[in-house]
């Protein structure tokens, strides 16, 4: 039998445990590089862990958030959570870190003030973002980038042949990429390929929607 355990040995990181993150960037902690650790390892070790300090709970944030874009059902409602992003509650959060909810809230508004993450709106559960998640995953490999730049081409080509269709200006682009980030991968493509229908069933094409509101209103699951 193997036991693996964790632990913080250095004297430095004794100190920032103790003294918490107030005087740390997310620049510190990734200027010396990394180190690649399976998810199941850690999560091996969690599982014996005690009261967590900081340091801690920061980590089990970037290990627990999702590595890729996933729809999320909380109660009927759904949501999509993106990579770098979490739907888990207030209290699994807490049974994690093994606090009490009061503390574990207090260490999100604090990690809130040091842009470690950001807390969504969300009428059911916690909704969180990670800040910079890619570059605390050091996911600036060529296979990130090959899979970003497929997703640009896939925008690219509905924006373009969403105007030529319309015949419309382009605006809003940025508001139009937000809006394609939220669909699913079906939505995406038939967002694309039903383009034509929509437009050509307008009774009056004066009333053609911009691209954004097109996405954001989901127009292209409309009925003739």
């Amino acid at each position: 039998e193997v036991k693996i355990e964790v632990k913080i040995h250095t004297k430095k990181a004794r100190t920032m445990t103790e003294k918490g993150l107030e005087n740390m960037s997310p620049a510190d902690f990734l200027k010396k590089g990394y180190v690649l650790i399976p998810r199941l390892l850690i999560e091996q070790a969690e599982k014996t862990a005690a009261v967590r300090n900081e340091a801690d709970a920061l980590i089990a944030i970037i290990t627990q958030v999702n590595y890729k874009d996933e729809m999320c059902s909380i109660e009927g409602q759904s949501t999509l959570c993106k990579r770098g992003e979490s739907l888990h509650s207030l209290q699994k959060w807490a049974d994690l870190f093994h606090w009490r909810r009061g503390k574990t809230r207090h260490f999100f508004a604090k990690m809130q003030r040091l842009k470690i993450i950001k807390l969504l709106p969300h009428p059911k559960t916690t909704h969180l973002r990670v800040i910079d998640y890619e570059l605390w995953t050091g996911a600036q490999s060529s296979g990130f980038r090959q899979l970003k730049a497929e997703q640009d081409e896939e925008f690219d080509q509905f924006w373009n042949s969403y105007h030529e269709i319309t015949e419309s200006r382009k605006l809003n682009v940025g508001r139009a990429r937000r809006e394609w980030n939220l669909l699913n991968g079906e939505e995406k493509k038939q967002a694309t390929e039903n383009i034509e229908e929509y437009y050509y069933n307008l009774t009056d094409i004066h009333f053609c929607k911009q691209a954004a509101t097109y996405l954001r209103d989901k127009s292209f699951l409309d009925e003739d």
